[in-house]
Order: C-alpha cells, then structure tokens, then sequence
C-alpha cells in the first residue's frame, strides 16, 4: 500500500518577509515608526491596522484592534481563507522553498535464511501521518471546542483551532471526539491523540464513560489506512509546530493539551505547550525548548516531581517551576490544574456579573 504525503519547511515559511508576502497578496504595506501596517485580515479593517514586525529575532504580525495575529503562515491562511497545507503551498511555490514529497510503502517481510538464527529486531522509521489526514478533520466542531466557546469568544477559539490544528473525531456511534496533534518543528505530525469530553464549561472534564484517550496512528494501521508496522515518535510536545514560530516568546509548559489550550486563551501572552502525561518530562521530549524561557505549571499532585525532573535539565532552559495549581487547589481536588483554575475563575466572575445590579 502507498500512500503520498508532502513536508512543508515551515521554519523556512515563516522566515519569509511577512511584508513581502503581504504585498505578494495585494496588500500594500506603508512604514509606520520602525514596522510596517497593512489591513487586517481578521475583521473588516478600512483603515490599516495589523502591524507587521520584521526584526532580527521576529516576523509576525499583531492587530491592536481586534488583537488576532500570528506568523507568515497563519497570515496567509486568514488572507486567502486557506487551509494550513493551501497556505504553505503557495508560500513554497511563490518564494522556492522546497517541498519534500515521498510515499509510503508497506514493507514485504524478508525470508529467514536456512538455517541461521533470525536477526535481532531493529526498529523501523518512524512514520508520520499525512498532512492531508488530518487537514479534513481540522474545525471546531469537537466536545472541548464547544466547551470552551461557552467561556471564551467564538472567535479565539476558532484562531486556536487553526494555531494548534485541532480536530474533530466520530467513532463508537459518537460524534465530537476531539483530536490533539502531536506536530514537530519540522512541521510532521508524529501522531493524534483523540478524547472526548463533556461540554459542561463547569466541569469541562475528560468523559471517562466513553473510554480512555486513543490514537488515531495505531487505529488507522490497524484499519489499514498506513502501513501496518508503523511506528510513531512519542518524544513531541503538544504545540512544538509552533514554537519556532514565536522565537521571543516566554513558553507556558503543562501536562495536558487541554490546560495548554485554556492557558493560551485565558493568558495569550504566552506560548502553551504540553507533555501530554506526567511522565513525558524528558529531556528528549523537551529539546525543542532549548534557550529559550520557560515557565513550568505542573498539575497540584506533580509539582515535587516536576520540579526534581527540571532541576536535572537547568542547562537545557530558563526553567521557572511554578507551584501555583498547588496554592490555588482546593482541599478535594489533589489533581487541580490550570485548567481547573480558569473555569474557576471564569464561573465566579459570571456568578459576580449575574448578582451585579
């Protein structure tokens, strides 16, 4: 069986002149102070408002008036109302970035020889699953999505959605999964981790009733849609696609996906990213943070050993270990996370608004 895939060099992508690209567009950008403004694509924008930053350590734009932005890609995608591959497409085409294509291959078993003791097993590649798999589950439609659209505007959501590709999901008779992608920094995605949770912003919890967390690589080997002796990398963080995107900004890491999600819409000014389990924190699965400053927010029963883990990796990062879930947690919930918190939060502030004359 084959099956094509293509990489998009996404680092080289989002490197591109984001004024250049907006001229590519049909904008015509116009120097304000040291950066440059165009019309926002995010709203309807008569008078120049998203600001394009092109300096040694950026290449973004920002929107003080509705406060939407992101990277070249992200750009180009809300541009020409693109999905994520569309939008990378055009940008390697236009500025000659390479596009490494390939397929697939399920591999025949080789013959023993007669008579010699069979090989020791050696891994395979990892295989990565076609951008296009997921690019047609890509929206909003899932459990955790419409949950946090009854805390949050609409609108960030659906910008989190596209900056994390999140997913939508249908099996067991049951619509709403919600897909998490692992995606590296070279733009691959090393596999889909699906759950279902329940809509009810107070609890906004994982629904156990419907089973444990699954992953879509080893459902669709075993359906036969990739190869059947693919192997997925476990060693990524939950929004590592997008820290090569925002190189000066301070990193958020978390356990889940979801309190990576409640944590960027609640705190944007931060980059959220996740292990995805307690026991992930590895100094592999970590590399992608290296340099860079690093706020650690463990969940309320995993900061003394988070914190002992972090301390072993002082030369990898600006490591900042915050026992903050711990300090906020009620004396009933020994697993509090930001998550919880930001619900929290966000309950007492519409209780407030609702008994406000």
């Amino acid at each position: 069986m084959n099956m094509s895939y293509e990489h998009y060099d996404t680092v080289r992508l989002n490197a591109i002149s984001i004024s250049e690209v907006a001229r590519r567009l049909g904008e015509n950008p116009r120097r304000a102070g040291v950066n440059q403004v165009c019309t926002c694509p995010w709203h309807e924008d008569r008078h120049p408002s998203l600001t394009l930053y092109e300096r040694t350590d950026e290449n973004r734009c920002h929107c003080f008036a509705c406060g939407h932005g992101g990277s070249v890609i992200d750009f180009t995608m809300q541009h020409e109302n693109w999905t994520f591959q569309e939008a990378c497409r055009w940008l390697s085409s236009t500025f000659g970035i390479l596009v490494h294509s390939g397929s697939w291959q399920s591999r025949q078993p080789t013959p023993k020889p007669a008579g010699k003791p069979a090989p020791q097993a050696i891994q395979s590649e990892y295989t990565y699953i076609p951008a296009e798999m997921l690019e047609n589950l890509v929206s909003a439609d899932n459990s955790l999505c419409q949950c946090m659209m009854q805390m949050f505007r609409s609108e960030a959501v659906e910008n989190l959605v596209m900056e994390y590709q999140l997913g939508t999901y249908s099996m067991n008779g049951q619509d709403g999964y919600t897909i998490f992608p692992n995606i590296d920094t070279q733009g691959r995605i090393c596999n889909l981790k699906v759950q279902h949770y329940d809509t009810d912003p107070e609890s906004a919890r994982f629904s156990h009733s419907d089973g444990h967390c699954l992953w879509l690589g080893k459902m669709w080997s075993k359906e036969g849609r990739l190869p059947a002796e693919a192997e997925f990398s476990s060693v990524c963080l939950f929004g590592e696609h997008l820290v090569p995107h925002y190189p000066a900004q301070t990193v958020a890491l978390v356990e889940s996906p979801k309190n990576a999600l409640f944590g960027a819409l609640q705190m944007p000014q931060y980059l959220w990213v996740a292990t995805g389990n307690k026991g992930a924190l590895k100094r592999e699965v970590l590399l992608p943070l290296q340099g860079r400053d690093v706020i650690v927010i463990p969940d309320c029963d995993a900061v003394d050993d988070w914190a002992k883990t972090i301390a072993t990796m002082a030369d990898l990062a600006n490591f900042i270990v915050s026992d903050f879930c711990r300090r906020k947690a009620p004396a009933d919930q020994p697993k509090f996370d930001i998550a919880d918190y930001i619900v929290q939060q966000k309950a007492e502030t519409i209780l407030a608004d609702c008994n406000h004359p």
